[in-house]
């Protein structure tokens, strides 16, 4: 039955060889056109920013109108005889150059900018002053230019500040020069390192630089004199806003969202450190794959091929790490290792191929054919009759046996089998299960057989000791069924018999437990919502500032009288799936809005959240039933919020706006559930009527222990706030994560913390427990 590899064709050795090379090379070539690579290079790339992170150079200063400079002065746009004092401060200091990253497009009072002028002019051109290009609007082709006002223009270099995001809305690359108003412009980050620009080039910032080793000053110290002229001297310096309320942030690699300011530093610094960072073409990398791919798959030796293949990913993987640290020179590397991971999975297969052909229709430890043997013998047939054996306690058997003795015991089974069924082949489909294929018409005499196995069972099998076998059978039948699936539906049915007590059963659809729960969760399900069994549990939600309850979130619940607590995770999904989410979700709704009546005449004027499942967003009946019972019930809508997911959000964009704006017509609030596991954007959220984010617990519940969540949600509370929307974190779990939080300036926290899921009841007691506290704090 076998096949060893020395019999296949030499020439399907060379076809195998010219495969391998041609599929990886057909894969690397649709990369590099396609671009689809570009993720994976981009994820390559931070690694490898981690791994040569290091310190700013310190030869670029940044003056920082920062939060407290704006406290302080109390007011925006300040007066340009700010602007003349930060000139003229660092001017007399010494510093080797003064850069601002503030729009001076337009004259204000003429007294003030009459400092400005002067103050220029008193630098003696040692100020760089910016331009900027940028989209007239969305969507526009054209552009507008924006250059300082005339009475600075003259005194001061011009340098562009303009930053564009890639597609993702990561900032990754700044450009060397830009067309503005007409005239070619360096970008400010090459005049302040003094480097020449060519206009349209962009180069890559180089964020393995550590943001916060970049040495800063805020604006009220410089102008107090706080600043030493040791910091001041021989310096180049940045002057721009990092406070959040100015807005001008990005998203970059590594270090999340940072003021535009602080990416003029990097860019400059980047400028700073050597050559000016370009990129090649992947070409080269898959070059080298390939030719290194064609020398491996001619070697027979396994470990050889292991160890090649290996080496030629680490070889991979260091290349962009050598030319980037030495040569400021990137190459991307994702179509070369991506087609590498394709003909290493292509020769695995093949070498898998050739031991296939040795042993692949026959069960190793006892020699028996196996399941693919018996598809084989199925071939074509248009109906199938298949009997398993299951072998009772063969768990327990084996392991006081041992492989070999088990491996005999199943051996002599199958002899047994074949002896009563007249010869039949006998195929091991599983560790305790043997199988045949009945042939027409002698299904009719199959019991009669069993009857006389189970006399020939009595007498204990001997496979080095006498073993008591017991026996259980189970009969599927099929028309045009795959073998699989009949020795699958086979082996439940002698599992049930087994459970039962019987000899054998045949096998019925209708008689799966798997099938029968599905039905009868959804056939009780009216009747479970009438009778109370279907409830709703309460987690109380905590405003984090007033250490207030402000609210619930209903989760439902079944108590089923005979199966008991039925969890969430176990039906909801057979009810969506049958179509029932709307009823369920407007019991759960009008269920959450009676027990916040309930609570309001308590004295508890407290909001109730609802989820409402992906597959309602599109479904225009249950939009309308949503809002006629928000116009039917007394309880205020705005203390009312409907919680979407943000990945059913994402799914189809337009029908999900559409439903949340109709619900939000009727006032109440909008909630983006789970933020944080989709692939949306708050720039695309923005535009869903939301009123609050819930951040998934997978990021909250690790803030004090990791830095990168911790600064995820810190940016994500931050510009939520910027779009006015409300911030809740759930999954809070400890004191320590909620004072976190609290710093974080977030509002709502929601997690076992706080409280667990509790009856309505239990919610009056909860919130007269908590009031005396509350009004305490």
């Amino acid at each position: 039955m076998s096949l060893s590899f020395a019999q296949i064709s030499p020439a399907f050795v060379r076809w195998r060889r010219k495969a391998i090379v041609g599929a990886a090379g057909m894969v690397a070539a649709a990369l590099l056109v396609t671009g689809q690579g570009a993720a994976l290079d981009q994820h390559l790339r931070d690694l490898r920013d981690g791994l040569r992170s290091h310190a700013a150079s310190g030869e670029v200063h940044l003056v920082e109108i920062d939060a407290r400079s704006l406290a302080t002065l109390n007011t925006w746009p300040w007066p340009r005889g700010i602007h003349a004092a930060l000139v003229d401060r660092l001017h007399e200091g010494g510093a080797r150059s003064i850069a601002f990253d503030v729009d001076v497009s337009a004259t204000s009072n003429p007294v003030e900018d009459a400092k400005l002028a002067a103050a220029l002019d008193r630098a003696g051109n040692s100020v760089i002053l910016p331009t900027m290009r940028q989209y007239a609007g969305a969507g526009s082709a054209d552009y507008i230019d924006s250059v300082p006002a005339a009475p600075f223009a003259d005194k001061a270099f011009l340098a562009a500040v303009t930053v564009i995001p890639d597609r993702d809305g990561y900032v990754r690359h700044v450009p060397l020069g830009v067309e503005t108003a007409g005239v070619p412009r360096p970008s400010l980050a090459a005049m302040v390192a003094e480097r020449n620009a060519a206009i349209d080039q962009q180069f890559r910032v180089d964020y393995s630089i550590d943001p916060d080793t970049i040495p800063r000053h805020s604006v009220v110290d410089l102008l107090a004199g706080k600043v030493p002229a040791t910091e001041i001297a021989g310096k180049r310096f940045v002057i721009g806003a990092t406070a959040v309320e100015m807005g001008d942030r990005y998203a970059v690699p590594r270090h999340g969202v940072i003021p535009g300011a602080v990416i003029q530093v990097l860019a400059a610094e980047t400028l700073l450190a050597g050559p000016v960072p370009h990129e090649w073409s992947g070409v080269g990398p898959v070059l080298l794959m390939l030719a290194l791919v064609a020398a491996i798959v001619r070697l027979r030796a396994r470990p050889a091929r292991v160890i090649l293949f290996t080496a030629t990913a680490a070889a991979l993987l260091a290349l962009p790490l050598v030319t980037e640290s030495w040569f400021a020179l990137s190459i991307p590397i994702a179509p070369a290792l991506l087609a590498l991971a394709l003909a290493i999975a292509l020769s695995a297969a093949a070498y898998a191929a050739e031991g296939y052909l040795e042993k692949a229709l026959t069960d190793e430890a006892t020699g028996l054919p196996n399941l693919a043997a018996l598809e084989i013998a199925t071939g074509t047939r248009h109906s199938t009759n298949i009997v398993v054996a299951r072998i009772d306690r063969f768990a327990a058997i084996a392991s006081g046996l041992g492989p070999d003795g088990a491996a005999l015991l199943v051996q002599r089974v199958a002899d047994r089998l074949r002896f009563s069924h007249r010869g039949h082949e006998i195929y091991r489909t599983d560790a305790s299960n043997l199988a045949w294929i009945e042939l027409p018409g002698d299904e009719d005499s199959l019991e009669d057989r069993l009857d006389a196995l189970a006399a020939l069972m009595r007498s204990p099998v001997e496979c080095g000791r006498l073993v008591d076998v017991s026996l259980t059978f189970g009969l599927a039948t099929g028309e045009d069924v795959d073998a699989k699936q009949l020795v699958a539906n086979a082996s439940l049915s002698a599992l049930h018999a087994s459970q039962r007590g019987a000899r054998w059963e045949r096998f019925i659809d209708s008689s799966s437990d798997e099938i029968n729960w599905h039905l009868s969760l959804l056939g009780e399900m009216d009747a479970a919502m009438a009778s109370g069994q279907l409830w709703n549990a309460y987690q109380p939600k905590l405003d984090i500032r007033s250490g207030e309850i402000i609210g619930v979130e209903a989760l439902v619940r079944w108590a089923h009288p005979q199966r008991g607590p039925i969890a969430p995770d176990n039906f909801i999904p057979v009810v969506e799936e049958a179509g029932r989410a709307r009823d369920l979700t407007a019991h759960v709704l009008e269920q959450a809005l009676d027990d916040a009546l309930h609570w309001e005449r308590n004295g508890f004027p407290i909001g109730v959240a609802v989820n409402v499942s992906a597959t309602l967003l599109a479904d225009h009946e249950f939009i309308e039933m949503v809002g006629q019972i928000l116009q039917g019930q007394p309880v205020a809508t705005e203390r009312v919020t409907i919680e979407v997911t943000e990945s059913a959000a994402m799914v189809t964009p337009e029908r999900a706006i559409a439903a949340l704006e109709s619900w939000r017509s009727h006032g109440v609030r909008i909630s983006i559930d789970d933020y944080g596991t989709g692939q949306s954007s708050l720039g695309y959220l923005q535009k869903l009527p939301a009123t609050e984010l819930k951040i998934d617990k997978s990021f909250v519940q690790t803030i004090v222990t990791d830095s990168r969540n911790a600064i995820m949600v810190r940016s994500t509370v931050a510009l939520a706030h910027e779009l006015g929307m409300k911030v809740v974190a759930e999954g809070i779990e400890d004191e320590a994560c909620l004072a976190m939080l609290g710093e974080m300036g977030c509002d709502t926290a929601q997690g076992y913390h706080i409280a667990r899921p509790m009856p309505a009841d239990s919610v009056t007691a909860f919130l007269q427990e908590r009031a005396p506290r509350a009004a305490a704090a």
